[in-house]
């Protein structure tokens, strides 16, 4: 496929946008190509000449999702291995380095707002662009984790207390997103800023590594 030019990719970018925001609030049934190139601003014919359709365009937005989050929490689209003879220490600090990283975009960045509704709906009802999301970051991102996680714990990477434990803190980190009235409300905060941040981001820190100290069977 030849290089896009400018303008191009300007408008691709722009569809990815609106697609990402409307499929989200409004579903993909829901969301018509004239609502969404109108949102965009370009023609609507640019849909079917960029991805090949609506669902085209759906498949796009998640592949986006997979970019911007790698590149925010793992700062590479391929990272190295988690190394073998990593010890404890060092994986629980690789661990909340990492979600260090992924409550900052989390709580503040503007984006995560439209891609944590689209990406609920496709946890919801999965489409081709579930299937997207899950090999692109869900499971290497997860596997990544049980892997830093086996290292700080001991515990194998692959068992079920494993897994479990490292969904269960995505989890902490995921609420404070999907559930941010209900937060801020019940905080009394008017937003979330940098105090709010560090607020949220030393509660997460400190649950994360009692729960890894416990699992090594040593106190807080």
């Amino acid at each position: 496929m030849p290089a896009l030019s400018l303008d191009d990719q300007g408008t691709r970018t722009a569809l990815i946008r609106a697609g990402l925001d409307l499929f989200g609030r409004h579903g993909f049934e829901a969301s018509s190509i004239r609502q969404i190139a109108q949102a965009a601003g370009v023609n609507s014919a640019g849909i079917a000449y960029h991805f090949g359709g609506k669902g085209g365009l759906r498949e796009a937005c998640a592949q986006s999702i997979v970019e911007t989050i790698r590149q925010r929490l793992l700062g590479d689209a391929a990272p190295p291995p988690v190394p073998v003879d990593l010890g404890p220490d060092a994986a629980l600090e690789a661990i909340l380095a990492l979600v260090g990283r992924a409550t900052t975009f989390i709580v503040r960045n503007p984006e995560s707002e439209a891609i944590a509704r689209f990406v609920v709906r496709e946890m919801m009802e999965p489409s081709p662009a579930f299937d997207i999301l899950y090999e692109g970051l869900v499971g290497p991102v997860h596997g990544r984790l049980c892997r830093l996680w086996a290292a700080a714990t001991g515990m194998e990477a692959e068992a079920e207390r494993t897994r479990i434990g490292v969904f269960a803190m995505i989890g902490q980190l995921l609420y404070f997103r999907l559930a941010r009235p209900a937060v801020t409300r019940r905080m009394g905060w008017s937003g979330i800023g940098e105090a709010e941040e560090r607020a949220i981001a030393g509660s997460i820190r400190s649950a994360i590594t009692a729960t890894i100290l416990a699992a090594r069977g040593e106190r807080p």
